[in-house]
C-alpha cells in the first residue's frame, strides 16, 4: 500500500485545524489564526514519523502527550495551569469523538488504511471525505457539549423565585440542586428548600415565635398555638436524610403559589410544597432557596 506524504500532511492539518479550533470555541479561549496554522502543523509533520523508522520511539506514549501538549502551548499560549488543563481536556474529547466519526466512516466505506505504532492512517481519501467525517464529528460535540451544559447549569444557574401566600409576596434566589430529592410524603409533590430568614414575612406570628425560641420544632406545639385553621392545612412535615441527620425532619407549608423565572421564561407552579429551613444555605449569601431538579 502507498502512503504519499503530501496526503498525510494536508489530511492531520485540515483535521488538526477543525479540532483546535473547536478547542478555542468551546473554551471561550481567544485564539489567532496563525497560532492554529503553526500548531496544526506541528501535529501534520508529527505524522510523518511513519517514514522515519529510526524514530519512531517518538510514537511511545509519553512522546505522544508532550506533543499534545506542544500543541496547546503553540496555538493557545495559556498563562494559567487551568486554562491549559482546561485546553488539553477538551482537545482530547474532541479528538476522541472526530476520531470515532472516523473510524465509522472507514468502517461503513471502502477506505484503506493502515495503522503503524497507534497511528491510524487512511489512504485514497479526498478533501470532500474528511469534511464529511469533520461534520459528523461536529454534529456530535453541538450535540453532546450541549447536553452537558444544560445539565451542569441546572446546578449553577441562579433563578428568580416569587412565592405567595394569603396575597402576600416574597421574592428570592435560588439554584437547583440536584441532591435535593425531597417530596411531600401526603402529596407527593416536590419540595424547595428555603431559608427562614428569606420567607418569615408570610409565616403567621405564633410560627415566628415558636421558630426563635427553638432550632428543632415540635409540631404538636404549632398546631395548639396556630388558630387559623388554614394555616394548619397547609403544614407538612418533611423528612429527610443527610450526612450525620439519619432522621430529620423540616417543618413545610403549601403556597398558593410560586412563580420561577428560568431562561427569560416565567414558569408557575401551584403544586409544590416550601420547607422551612434555619441555617444559610450559602455561605456567600447568593442564593437562599434549593430547588427541586423536576421542577425545571
Amino acid at each position: 500500500m502507498v502512503v504519499y506524504a503530501e496526503y498525510v500532511f494536508l489530511e492531520n492539518f485540515i483535521m488538526n485545524y477543525i479540532i483546535l479550533s473547536l478547542t478555542g470555541k468551546f473554551t471561550k479561549y481567544t485564539v489567532k489564526r496563525n497560532k492554529l496554522i503553526i500548531g496544526s502543523s506541528i501535529g501534520a509533520l508529527y505524522a510523518f514519523i511513519i517514514f522515519f523508522p529510526s524514530l519512531h520511539f517518538l510514537f511511545s506514549t509519553l512522546m505522544k502527550i508532550a506533543c499534545s501538549m506542544l500543541i496547546i502551548v503553540t496555538s493557545f499560549t495559556p498563562y494559567r495551569f487551568k486554562d491549559f488543563f482546561r485546553l488539553i481536556g477538551i482537545f482530547y474529547l474532541i479528538t476522541l469523538i472526530f476520531g470515532g466519526a472516523g473510524f465509522a466512516l472507514f468502517y461503513f466505506t471502502n477506505f484503506n488504511g493502515i495503522v503503524s505504532n497507534g497511528v491510524f492512517y487512511m489512504t485514497n481519501i479526498s478533501v470532500k471525505n474528511i469534511f464529511v467525517s469533520c461534520g459528523i464529528g461536529y454534529l456530535l460535540i453541538q450535540f453532546c457539549w450541549g447536553y452537558i451544559q444544560k445539565q451542569l447549569s441546572k446546578e449553577k444557574v441562579l433563578m428568580n423565585i416569587r412565592i405567595e401566600i394569603n396575597a402576600e409576596t416574597v421574592e428570592l434566589k435560588g439554584i437547583v440542586d440536584t441532591g435535593n430529592s425531597l417530596t411531600d410524603p401526603i402529596s407527593k409533590y416536590p419540595v424547595i428548600i428555603v431559608e427562614y430568614n428569606a420567607i418569615k414575612n408570610l409565616l403567621p406570628l405564633e410560627f415566628k415565635d415558636i421558630f426563635s425560641e427553638n432550632r428543632i420544632f415540635n409540631f404538636e406545639q404549632l398546631i395548639t398555638k396556630i388558630d387559623d385553621i388554614n394555616w394548619i392545612k397547609r403544614f407538612r412535615m418533611i423528612p429527610y436524610k443527610a450526612l450525620g441527620t439519619e432522621n430529620g425532619m423540616l417543618i413545610g407549608f403549601r403556597p398558593d403559589n410560586v412563580l420561577i423565572h428560568i431562561d427569560n421564561y416565567n414558569r408557575d407552579i401551584n403544586e409544590i410544597i416550601i420547607a422551612i429551613y434555619n441555617q444559610k444555605l450559602s455561605k456567600s449569601g447568593d442564593y437562599m432557596a434549593l430547588l427541586h431538579p423536576d421542577i425545571v
